[in-house]
């Protein structure tokens, strides 16, 4: 999807104050960046149709990229910690108090207790905290649970009653909201990364998907693949990730049409088991017929990249949409219910659950995909034109909120 249609912004219009919780153009995670870029475009829109200048306050985890000029707007940031959440007088605190409105997109699938207990508790002190502001709390479109424990889901009902509005980014999470008496101030819609402004490859309509040459993308998440350093969540496997992973890039190196491309999406240098970049790396010096990218700047160049292959694989979740957002098949390595949940949800059902199925059964769906590539692709085009019309929701809400925002905030 190319950047939403934004008016001309009045240079004398009167601000409007928005808290973006649980995004960073700081993160060394794309995925995040790709949610805080395109939520950040959208609610931008609505705010200049309605005659207000967008001032984004983002808040989340500090990292080591700075991709902030993606965003077109003025925007600042805060890091969100234990120290600052618990301390009033903290200049998150302060940020939070002069925001008119707060979307709160919790990090895309942080708001469950998948994930470390520590990573959890902030996602709800935050959202409780976010009462400090002066308009209402909305949870953009997230993943919703699971919660495996009693005291989150007391939690998360506790801190969603104080929400004004949450959107759902997929069914299996509106189901959830249902379940927990949350569908009087539920909708339903679709992640906002297929929202996400890229450059089209401008050969890629020509290319011979039958017959070749073809490329193919391959993303390894170092959080699966690094097990043995991971600590504290919940995330249990069923297939041999590693060896997976070898069999996927000896296969793709053996098909003599194909040109294979490593493609990290979390470039965390300082956490070993999160840093898919020097995974790759070690790849790359074991395939080096393998092909690595520079590191990437920031989520929108690395759609753009995504967006020049043929066919790609991968566990960062927000790889696999920019792929078929760009119109690139995909076969999404899922490792928990966010991504059967989204893709299922567009029709799409080409997702292997790492947590169910063995490494034989994806293979085998990996060698499907490539035997019909033009009818996976077809596929692909379809389910992101039921993402844009799915988000189309979003946006209208959006317009709805914002006017309303604005009328109040002169």
């Amino acid at each position: 999807m190319p950047a939403p249609v934004i008016p001309d912004e009045p240079s004398d219009a009167p601000p409007l104050h928005v808290g973006l919780l649980w995004h960073s153009c700081l993160s060394e995670n794309l995925g995040v960046g790709a949610l805080s870029v395109a939520n950040a475009n959208l609610i931008a829109a609505a705010a200049i149709k309605a005659g207000r200048r967008p001032v984004f306050h983002l808040m989340g985890v500090r990292g080591a990229f700075d991709y902030s000029h993606e965003i077109a707007f003025e925007n600042h940031f805060e890091n969100i910690g234990y120290k600052a959440l618990i301390n009033p007088l903290s200049t998150l605190h302060s940020t939070l108090r002069r925001c008119d409105v707060v979307f709160d997109i919790g990090g895309g699938d942080s708001f469950s207790d998948i994930y470390a207990a520590r990573r959890f508790w902030l996602i709800i002190g935050s959202k409780i905290a976010a009462q400090g502001s002066k308009g209402p709390l909305i949870l953009s479109p997230q993943t919703i649970g699971p919660f495996h424990t009693g005291i989150a889901r007391h939690a998360a009902v506790g801190v969603m009653n104080m929400a004004a509005q949450v959107f759902a980014r997929d069914e299996a999470s509106f189901k959830v909201l249902g379940d927990l008496g949350m569908a009087h101030r539920s909708a339903l819609t679709t992640d906002v990364a297929f929202a996400l402004p890229f450059t089209p490859a401008p050969d890629k309509d020509g290319r011979d998907l039958a017959k070749g040459p073809i490329k193919i993308g391959l993303n390894v998440s170092a959080l699966l693949y690094r097990r043995d350093l991971a600590t504290g969540d919940r995330i249990k496997l069923t297939v041999d990730y590693p060896a997976l992973i070898d069999a996927l890039l000896e296969r793709i190196l053996r098909e003599p049409r194909a040109e294979l491309h490593l493609v990290p999406h979390v470039l965390a240098a300082a956490t070993p088991y999160e840093d898919d970049y020097a995974l790759a790396e070690e790849l790359h010096q074991r395939f080096p017929a393998a092909i690595l990218p520079p590191r990437f700047s920031g989520p929108s160049q690395a759609k753009s990249y995504i967006a020049g292959l043929d066919l790609f694989a991968g566990s960062r979740m927000h790889a696999t949409i920019a792929a078929i957002s760009s119109g690139t098949a995909v076969v999404p390595l899922g490792y928990s219910r966010k991504f059967s949940g989204l893709f299922d949800s567009l029709g799409y059902h080409w997702n292997a659950d790492l947590t169910a199925e063995d490494n034989a059964a994806v293979l085998a769906r990996f060698d499907a995909a490539l035997a019909d590539l033009p009818g996976l692709r077809v596929q692909a085009i379809a389910a992101n034109a039921e993402a844009q019309r799915r988000l189309a929701n979003y946006v209208g809400a959006l317009d709805e909120m914002i006017t309303e925002l604005a009328k109040r905030h002169v």
